[in-house]
């Protein structure tokens, strides 16, 4: 047996009372990063050139907040402690050179949340009700039931284009999945395609973003025509915010379809290790990289082979897939414009159709050589 950890996320619908009180709490968990941050980057002007006095100052904790602002005790304490914890993390991270320095948090943002924790049994689901702390019980749209003998471990609650959402963590054991080996694709990420397969097959992706910029591009016209702030400025916002949340759905939903279709087609799937941050910069792939959401893509395909007993197998990012030949394994050096792989040897196809059967040749033979020791019949094995 093995412990699965999840996130279910399911629209709830609050009464008035209960979105007050969400609204209130997005707020104090919001001030509370604040506060705290505030006094973090002053300590840290003070104390730079003394890393020891930062590491052992003594920072307000929760409870010497709420104090000072005691609307705090009306909203779920966990909420605020998370909240807390939370900005401990993002300045320690930032300390240890790991992430950007943590930015304050505005009541403008388009996506509002909290995050909560179960104690005593204090977040559960029965029927079509969700028991949250201090909210009780909460309309939801089970849309999907939680797998039997699931806990739930806390609750996301978060506001989204004017909805209302509850993401549920949840815990619950799995049988552990026999490890499947017997077929085998490589994915080369294409900016025409969501990928190539090695197998020949395209992942034809509609790119949502792109085929939404003039409906969104007049929703924003008419929202910059409105008076910042007023009622109808308010509602033409939360127009544009529901399209970018239809964009958001639909690439969603596709990646969800092609990742599991690829899962349970194919017991290896290689790709590359690619730096998508990286990548991202370059003018030229900005929008495409954006709108495919490959780093989305690659976390579903790592969970759900994960599940079903089946191998990822990530390649270094700086394995020439693309300037290698498929067949013979010579080197030739083409541009980006030159869309056909041509050799010497006599290969010739498309060049993304090369890369990915290289992407699947070398995942298999560093799967071999880690395995194994030997990766020397690695092409031999993936016949083309």
């Amino acid at each position: 047996m093995s412990t699965i950890t999840r996130g279910y996320v399911y629209r709830i619908k609050p009464s008035k009372q209960q979105k007050d009180l969400i609204e209130k709490t997005f707020g104090c968990t919001r001030q509370m990063w604040n506060v705290l941050l505030s006094e973090r980057e002053t300590i840290y002007e003070m104390f730079r050139e003394y890393p020891g006095l930062l590491q052992s100052h003594s920072y307000t904790n929760p409870g010497a907040l709420k104090h000072f602002y005691e609307y705090m005790y009306e909203v779920d304490s966990q909420a605020l402690t998370t909240a807390w914890l939370n900005q401990k993390n993002a300045f320690t991270n930032f300390f240890k050179g790991t992430h950007e320095k943590p930015r304050m948090k505005s009541r403008h943002n388009p996506v509002q949340s909290y995050t909560t924790h179960t104690i005593s049994n204090n977040i559960r689901l029965e029927g079509k009700k969700l028991k949250l702390p201090k909210l009780g019980w909460v309309k939801m749209k089970l849309h999907r039931p939680l797998p039997e003998t699931s806990i739930i471990k806390a609750a996301t609650i978060k506001r989204e284009a004017g909805k209302y959402y509850v993401s549920l963590r949840i815990q619950y054991e799995q049988e552990t999945p026999t490890i499947k080996r017997n077929s085998i694709i490589g994915l080369d990420f294409s900016l025409r395609h969501l990928y190539v397969g090695s197998d020949g097959t395209y992942g034809e992706y509609p790119m949502y973003f792109k085929n939404s910029l003039d409906k969104l591009a007049r929703a924003q016209r008419v929202l910059s025509r409105r008076k910042k702030g007023s009622h109808r400025w308010e509602i033409q916002k939360r127009q544009v915010q529901r399209i970018h949340q239809h964009i958001k759905n639909q690439r969603n939903d596709f990646l969800h379809k092609a990742s599991r279709y690829l899962v349970s087609k194919y017991d290896m799937i290689c790709i590359e290790d690619l730096d998508l941050q990286e990548i991202a910069k370059t003018k030229h792939f900005r929008k495409s990289i954006s709108d495919t959401s490959y780093g989305t893509f690659t976390r579903y395909l790592e969970y759900k082979t994960k599940d079903e007993g089946k191998t990822l197998i990530k390649i270094n990012k700086y394995y020439p897939s693309s300037k290698t030949c498929s067949v013979c394994d010579d080197y030739h050096d083409i541009p980006l414009s030159q869309r056909e792989y041509t050799c010497d040897c006599g290969n010739q196809m498309d060049r993304d159709l090369n890369a990915a059967i290289n992407i699947a040749t070398q995942g298999l033979s560093e799967y071999l050589h880690k395995e194994y020791g030997t990766d020397s019949i690695a092409r031999s094995i993936y016949a083309h």
